[in-house]
């Protein structure tokens, strides 16, 4: 088992010229690189305040020439390329392979349906997961590590603590494999193997929080391939070579692996739904959704936990392996004592797994709410805190 965690040791494509074909940027904004920052910026787009950083983002993004065309594709409005050709006075076979460019090789840009229309997509989560996404390590070069690097610096700024207020988190942490299965009061939404189930088709890639650290020299070391869809959603990460089909035995054994290496599973807030689900397995150092806790303490996006860790002190050793085990920082030794902030549990079970001596574990949450029955009920109860987080925003910044 401990094979698949060899796709760690990569060498990434940063100096071979050849590979770099359709990956241009600029050296310098245009009037269509601030129209694009403005569209990206934008409250109801989840989007950053408009800043150097963005900017210097976009400008690695687009070259002038894709920025004069893409500065035409606003939130929320899917357009063909015959239409962008005509408000941007060029051929219509130019605009589409450049924008055939944006969302099949460099993948910045998402484009679907018949004819097919591009549009662009929030910068997290959205552009950065679609531009790292890959299953193929050796596919990185240059551009995706300049790109990982104006990211974090973007992240640095910390604009994720603008949208901390959520109606319903739209991810869950589940306990791990080998815990779930002997959690008496655990539900079948708790257990990775009852949620896969029922699905026949899977697909898996490298997941992009630790790729990005990688491209940015500060990567952890654990396991990459365990970026997972599941259903139909599969299909087109499939077909456009995003991620690679697997069954689900392999993605089983794959999560077990990555559970073993300290990282914990994601799902959607979601179960049941024909449409499928998907999954990542998170480190605290590397994950952006566990980083707006740990960085910037605003746990919006991430459920309430099923469970939480119990401490029995009679039975503990202080030899701290829960504070090594948690990915969140949720324990702590100070004045002698082992310390927990509930606020910062996740409810993964690690520190549990972690505990040798039986003085840890896991409680059931009696008040916890269970995941939405399908997509639908997730989104629709979704809205409420994206409508507060968006008008809060732009009330912030139209009056400073």
């Amino acid at each position: 088992m401990n094979d698949l965690n060899l796709k760690k040791i990569i060498k990434l494509n940063i100096d071979v010229a050849s590979v770099l074909t359709g990956f241009e940027s600029s050296n310098a904004p245009t009037k269509a690189h601030h129209k694009i920052m403005k569209h990206y910026s934008s409250p109801f787009f989840l989007g950053p305040p408009q800043c150097d950083e963005l900017l210097s983002l976009i400008m690695h993004m687009f070259s002038p020439e894709e920025a004069e065309i893409v500065q035409y594709l606003p939130p929320f409005r899917a357009r063909t390329s015959a239409k962008v050709a005509r408000l941007s006075n060029r051929p219509t076979l130019e605009v589409e392979k450049i924008f055939n460019n944006l969302s099949f090789n460099k993948y910045v840009i998402f484009s679907s349906g018949n004819p097919r229309k591009y549009s662009i997509l929030p910068i997290l989560p959205g552009t950065f997961e679609m531009a790292l996404m890959t299953h193929d390590l050796s596919t990185r070069n240059s551009w995706h590590k300049t790109f990982a690097e104006l990211f974090e610096k973007l992240w640095d700024k910390g604009f994720v603590k603008d949208y901390i207020y959520s109606s319903k988190s739209p991810i869950r942490y589940l306990p791990p494999i080998s815990l779930s299965k002997t959690l008496n009061m655990a539900w079948p939404s708790d257990k990775l193997e009852e949620i896969l189930e029922p699905y026949n088709l899977f697909a898996v890639g490298n997941c992009q929080c630790r790729l990005a650290m990688n491209l940015v020299d500060k990567g952890c070391g654990k396991p990459m391939e365990n970026c997972v869809a599941i259903g139909p959603m599969a299909k087109p990460v499939i077909e456009r070579g995003l991620m690679r089909k697997a069954d689900r035995f392999e993605i089983i054994e794959i999560k077990k692996n990555a559970e073993e290496h300290g990282c914990v599973t994601w799902m959607m807030n979601e179960t049941n739904d024909w449409r499928g689900n998907a999954s990542c397995s998170c480190c605290g150092c590397c994950c952006h959704g566990l980083r707006t806790i740990t960085e910037f303490n605003t746990p919006g996006m991430i459920s309430k936990p099923h469970f939480m860790p119990v401490h029995n002190e009679d039975k503990c050793t202080l030899c701290q392996k829960c504070i090594k085990a948690c990915p969140m920082n949720a324990w702590q030794f100070a004045d002698g004592k082992i310390k927990f902030d509930k606020i910062r549990c996740i409810g993964c079970g690690l520190c549990v797994l972690s505990c040798k001596f039986k003085a840890l574990e896991l409680e059931e949450i009696k008040n916890y709410e269970p995941p939405e029955n399908g997509w639908l009920k997730l989104l629709i109860k979704m809205v409420p805190g994206y409508i507060v987080n968006s008008l809060k925003v732009w009330a912030k910044r139209i009056n400073s």
